[in-house]
């Protein structure tokens, strides 16, 4: 079950970025404003970086090996919430289609168990990232997006037993969010997104959910 203290501290920082990406909308809205057809900023090749929280969702990741190293834990404490980030380059081809493609930080998984001793594991996950990306247009410069696609992952685990291990994989994400272009180069987005099985079997394989905030510019 999602942290609810965790979420209400992400929506404390995604709703008034929302409302900054569709008050400039519902005031050209009421002003009669609509961009120049020459003007519209809706292809073309863009760079973009996101930042936000990311937050694993399975708690059992590596608690096999922290029982095998130190017997059935009489406690545990696992963290698998952090700020995380992500830098892309992506290319939208029409109102409707585009693709991305670019590094994530997928997140960082840490598990403390108490047994017959102390046991400490840590797992991070980060790769690159590629996706097909569908839009569906509200305004002239508002968009709701879908996004589907794949992730190469590299996992790295290590404990304080001496256990370590780096493995890679290939596993499928899903996102959706809202694009909003502020002029015709710079656009702001707010996204979540999902990624799947995540890990190795020296850590354990955990999904991760990222609410993402990011900014973009279109090169022209």
């Amino acid at each position: 079950m999602p942290n609810l203290h965790f979420l209400a501290r992400t929506g404390l920082v995604a709703v008034p970025l929302a409302l900054t990406l569709i008050a400039p909308q519902t005031a050209r809205a009421q002003a009669g404003f609509k961009l120049p057809e020459a003007a519209n900023p809706v292809t073309g090749l863009y760079v973009i970086g996101t930042l936000g929280p990311s937050q694993g969702n399975d708690e059992t990741a590596s608690l096999a090996r922290a029982t095998a190293a130190v017997g059935v834990p009489n406690s545990t404490i696992v963290e698998s919430k952090r700020f995380t980030g992500s830098v892309g380059v992506g290319y939208r081809f029409n109102q409707y289609w585009g693709i991305e493609g670019g590094f994530v930080d997928i997140g960082r998984l840490e598990l403390n168990a108490s047994g017959t001793g102390e046991f400490f594991g840590r797992s991070k996950m980060r790769g690159g990232q590629f996706a097909l990306v569908g839009y569906l247009p509200a305004t002239d410069t508002l968009s709701f997006f879908v996004k589907f696609g794949g992730v190469w992952a590299r996992t790295n685990y290590e404990d304080n037993f001496g256990g370590s291990d780096s493995s890679n994989s290939l596993r499928s994400y899903w996102g959706l969010g809202l694009q909003s272009h502020f002029n015709r180069n710079l656009f702001g987005r707010l996204e979540f997104l999902r990624y799947g099985n995540i890990g190795s079997t020296a850590s354990g394989q955990t999904s991760f959910n990222h609410y993402m905030m990011g900014v973009g510019y279109l090169i022209d």
